[in-house]
């Protein structure tokens, strides 16, 4: 079922606030975590942070040919997060597809966000450092 029309304007947080510009770029903009979260089926779009494995990556999907993979996890962990990364790092891998060890991050269905400024995904990388760790280690396998 959809959701009910906004009554009022959603207004765009102050840019210059950088974890409340990240906040709004991941959780309603972007909607981040609906992909990065456990399962799309216990995702709470209405208050995200309750979604189940929030920013844990596992939700599956599935790739143009078919194969399926599971989405990364990309809360704080720092073994099997991002929580270990720079603020290049993030930027590196969210405009380039390229994670720290070289190895390509995005696959379909997510493709390069060529469109955010580094101003945006500096945001981005403030409000992610706030996030929750979750222990979760998704498994990384590339077809040919």
């Amino acid at each position: 079922m959809p959701f009910d029309y906004p009554k009022e304007a959603i207004p765009l947080p102050d840019t210059t606030n950088q974890l409340a510009l990240g906040k709004y770029i991941a959780l309603y903009q972007y909607e981040c975590y609906s992909c990065h979260s456990k399962d799309f089926s216990s995702n709470n779009y209405g208050v995200p942070e309750k979604s189940a494995g929030f920013f844990g990556g596992g939700n599956k999907m599935f790739q143009l040919d078919g194969t399926p993979i599971n989405t990364l996890n990309i809360s704080q962990d720092k073994e099997t997060g991002i929580g270990a990364w720079s603020e290049e790092d993030f930027i590196n891998a969210v405009k380039s597809g390229m994670v720290p060890n070289k190895q390509p991050s995005l696959r379909y269905p997510m493709q390069p966000y060529f469109n955010l400024t580094d101003a945006e995904l500096k945001a981005i990388y403030v409000y992610m450092k706030t996030v929750p760790s979750i222990k979760n280690k998704v498994e990384r396998k590339f077809s040919n």
